[in-house]
């Protein structure tokens, strides 16, 4: 008669092996996956993506953030906004929810969409907490909005930063000397905002993101 202990270890085992093996597989699968995406092999990702063991190890959430990347790596607009809007209709939690948004608002900011910005951000103020709301709303605002309601609220905080943030300040404040008609004040930040960010003024637009 075999002893009850050694059914209990022999089981215990058997569930360790079987979890240590589907995680090998699991990360394996993923691997071949992230690679092709991360070397830029399209074809071998989409492939990949939806063969059966992504589909069998992975949530349609995992599978469609990394379509997302490919698709806004691609800038194939149809797809990155069939994609994102598929992945907002999905039960997510809000943090999911968040990242989803600001990935978006990112992307749609650099294909100049205002209208399709101005949605997410209006999103984002019921999912974000109210300080990073505000930041990407007085981002759009500035940008899309040409407000220069925020000129003396930025003159106060460019001298509080350095590197890459005082960049970016200067960038909105420049932009917002330019929608209050001081483009001789927006010209001397927008270069001192490139130069932080070690490029061309003309290339800020498409490099920016809020922080």
């Amino acid at each position: 008669m075999i002893h009850p202990i050694f059914i209990i270890v022999l089981i215990l085992l058997i569930v360790l092996i079987s979890a240590l093996a589907n995680a090998w597989i699991r990360k394996r699968v993923f691997s071949r996956t992230y690679s092709a995406l991360m070397t830029r092999n399209y074809p071998l990702f989409f492939q990949e993506v939806d063969s059966k063991g992504m589909m069998s190890m992975f949530s349609e959430y995992v599978r469609d953030s990394l379509k997302l990347t490919a698709y806004m790596e691609q800038q194939d607009t149809k797809n990155v906004t069939e994609t994102f809007n598929r992945m907002m209709k999905n039960r997510i939690s809000d943090a999911q929810k968040g990242d989803l948004l600001i990935r978006g608002f990112r992307y749609y900011m650099v294909q100049k969409d205002p209208k399709k910005v101005r949605t997410i951000t209006e999103k984002m103020e019921e999912v974000l907490s109210e300080e990073i709301a505000a930041k990407y709303r007085r981002h759009y605002d500035i940008i899309f909005g040409k407000s220069d309601a925020y000129i003396a609220e930025l003159e106060k905080e460019v001298p509080l930063h350095q590197k890459r943030m005082k960049g970016y300040l200067q960038y909105l404040l420049a932009r917002s000397y330019r929608n209050a008609g001081r483009e001789k004040d927006c010209l001397p930040l927008l270069k001192e905002a490139a130069a932080e960010y070690h490029v061309t003024p003309g290339r800020l637009d498409e490099t920016v993101q809020v922080l």
